[in-house]
């Protein structure tokens, strides 16, 4: 059973235990909407002079969330940010925080994807959990701890989750709910609901009033469409599992074979994420080197590069093209024009039409065939996976057989002199 006035009288106690202002991770799921539930109620109860330290709710946005939760987690921080300050801290309202964290223009999915040309992320190259999870949220979270020389972070995060969450936990926090973070030696890691199980916060959420006026109901519905296991993570460090198999992930994670959770949201009425579930799925195929069409002859030592110019601006012209027939933002201006910007740039160094056959030699002496359709030597890059290009230099090029014409990635393989 849950001893519910017991942990509330924990989460008081950790509060009051110093002046660390307290940072709670707040993504709109389950468990982290039930661990901020406790810490109202908890504070709820304490004394407003006891009330001395500052509780910021922060929230990652990584401005490709699934349009489906984007909504309700805007309304929900709305309501957030009204109760605790007329609700919970009355008395200073200056005291209670609310912030949506981005990621920096450079570090935007589109900027990497399109104007870049990073391949999608997979399971073996997860470039996105850092740049837009984990650095917007410990900018804000340094910047916290540098003004107050200290920070308590507060985490809906369980054991019960999965094996890799509860292998964390232990290796972090050797089993406590409070422990030092990992990476940031002036903060500490507080999980108030780390042994909790799905059903015992189902449980709780459906039975305990929500404090700032939402409609947990609301959120079980959500689960229910979707049918899916847990919500994304707030994450703050890489040894934390993010996304993958979640449910409030972004709409164009390809980190995972199929987004399933969309597919059923797709399957119980939210028709019109059709379109998004085909472009995030061919996001998945076009990274896969199965789709890159290579002859067999090159299959066994050809790698993989950035996505072609061809690619990028079908990409491009694609997410343009349901932005407007959907009426949903899926891409800033800001970051459109960056990313146009990216690709003008590259242009320069586009071939005239198709695929060409480029033959480097890098500083090394060692001599590569390229198959792309720009030349890197001409465009803005510093390196080519592990190649680095400074000094290489241009022996020959050549036009390609048909048989390349699918390829949606540069290619290319070491060559004999």
């Amino acid at each position: 059973m849950l001893d519910y006035p017991a942990m509330l009288s924990e989460i008081q106690d950790v509060y009051l235990k110093d002046s660390a202002p307290w940072v709670i991770g707040f993504s709109g799921g389950k468990d982290s909407t039930a661990a901020l539930q406790m810490v109202f109620y908890a504070l709820e109860a304490l004394p407003p002079g006891k009330l001395t330290k500052a509780v910021h709710v922060v929230s990652n946005d990584t401005l490709v969330e699934n349009p489906a939760v984007v909504k309700r987690l805007d309304e929900q921080l709305g309501k957030i940010a009204d109760a605790g300050k007329r609700q919970l801290f009355v008395h200073n309202p200056d005291l209670f925080n609310v912030a949506k964290v981005t990621p920096q223009l450079e570090d935007r999915f589109w900027v990497n994807l399109i104007g870049k040309g990073y391949p999608s992320p997979n399971r073996w190259f997860r470039w996105c959990t850092d740049r837009l999870k984990i650095y917007p949220t410990n900018r804000y979270l340094n910047s916290t701890v540098d003004q107050n020389g200290s920070a308590v972070v507060v985490l809906g995060i369980r054991s019960a989750e999965s094996s890799t969450r509860s292998a964390a936990m232990k290796a972090h926090g050797n089993g406590d709910r409070l422990y030092k973070h990992s990476s940031l030696p002036d903060a500490s890691v507080y999980a108030p609901i780390a042994d909790l199980s799905n059903d015992e916060v189902w449980a709780y959420l459906l039975q305990c009033p929500n404090p700032w006026g939402s409609d947990n109901r609301g959120l079980l519905g959500l689960y229910v469409s979707a049918s899916g296991a847990g919500e994304c993570p707030f994450v703050i460090e890489m040894g934390t599992q993010s996304c993958g198999k979640s449910r409030f992930g972004c709409w164009v994670c390809t980190v995972v074979d199929r987004d399933k959770s969309m597919e059923n949201l797709v399957h119980n009425g939210e028709d019109w994420m059709e379109e998004l579930l085909q472009f995030r799925d061919w996001l998945y195929s076009a990274r896969q080197q199965a789709s890159q069409y290579v002859p067999r002859y090159l299959a066994s030592r050809a790698k993989f590069g950035p996505f072609l110019l061809t690619t990028r601006r079908r990409m491009l012209e694609s997410l343009l093209s349901m932005q407007d027939h959907l009426h949903v933002e899926l891409i800033g201006s800001d970051e459109l024009r960056y990313v146009e910007e990216l690709l003008r740039r590259e242009s320069a160094a586009a071939v005239s039409e198709g695929l060409m056959r480029f033959v480097l030699e890098f500083a090394s002496g060692k001599r590569f065939a390229l198959i792309s359709d720009f030349n890197v030597l001409l465009s803005t890059r510093e390196r080519l996976g592990p190649l680095h290009l400074g000094g290489a230099k241009l022996l020959r090029t050549r036009g390609v057989s048909p048989e390349y014409s699918r390829c949606t990635r540069l290619l290319y393989y070491e060559v004999e002199r």
